[in-house]
């Protein structure tokens, strides 16, 4: 199930739409995302459920960070709200 890099940033790219559109809905939480991404039928690229912590990974990773309209910095409310604040104090104190 070996899958192409285009193929990778195809879904990458898809998969930041849909996060996109679940946050301008009000789903910031990554539990929330992952809650929607379950009902509306989207899964990981290995077609299995999401999780809060599936999703977390995900917008912390290079390829959507780097695919986001909003930048690495995203909008101000959407990053405090969704959880990245946590995420970066986590890897401070480490």
């Amino acid at each position: 199930m070996a899958q192409t890099r285009q193929q990778i940033e195809a879904f990458v790219r898809r998969l930041v739409v849909e996060v996109e559109a679940a946050e301008a809905a009000g789903m910031t939480a990554p539990q929330a995302i992952a809650d929607h991404f379950n009902a509306t039928g989207v899964t990981t690229r290995k077609g299995r459920r999401w999780t809060g912590a599936t999703v977390a990974k995900f917008l912390s990773s290079p390829g959507a960070r780097r695919t986001r309209s909003g930048g690495q910095g995203g909008a101000g409310g959407q990053s405090g709200a969704g959880g990245n604040a946590g995420r970066v104090g986590k890897r401070g104190a480490r």
